[in-house]
């Protein structure tokens, strides 16, 4: 009996200490300055870092490869559909064929822009393992937290509120 209060215990702290790292940025960026965004695009317009301050911003890392941000990928589209300028919504392909990239577009109806890090440059400072991958940017371009994993369209909303 007490063997399973410990284990479930030990459950519930990797669990909590999980969450904490993908949702506030786990590897010490957080406050910081963001990164560079790559300066080639897949689909329009062209992005910078300046004009996304004055308001709240995802900058969302994926590939067509990653299977996690297939799935992922109709939660930005909808996402995408409601945030009516209170908030941007960036693309990174990242470490990708850019025709494998051009047919994930497609597929899945995204409107947003896109960017291409083919070598994974621009996204390798943020420090993060695995795809996808979110940086939510506050208002002034500083990192507010990291969202690693496949987020839902509430998901997103939270982490832009607390952004703010």
């Amino acid at each position: 009996m007490r063997r399973r209060l410990y284990f479930a215990l030990g459950l519930g702290v990797v669990a909590l200490i999980a969450v904490e790292i993908a949702t506030a940025g786990g590897n010490g960026t957080t406050g910081q300055p963001a990164y560079p965004l790559p300066a080639k695009v897949l689909q329009g317009p062209r992005v910078t870092l300046a004009g996304l301050r004055g308001e709240p911003a995802l900058i969302n890392f994926w590939a067509s490869w990653c299977e996690p941000c297939r799935e992922e990928a109709p939660e930005l589209e909808r996402l995408d559909r409601t945030l009516h300028g209170r908030a941007a919504l960036v693309g990174v392909d990242y470490t990708d064929r850019e025709a494998s990239a051009r047919s994930f577009l497609r597929q899945f109806g995204w409107r947003f822009p896109v960017l291409d890090d083919p070598n994974g440059v621009y996204g390798a400072p943020y420090g993060f393992i695995g795809l996808p991958a979110t940086i939510v940017l506050d208002s002034e371009g500083r990192i507010a937290a990291t969202l690693l994993g496949p987020q839902s369209v509430a998901g997103f909303r939270r982490a832009l509120r607390a952004a703010g």
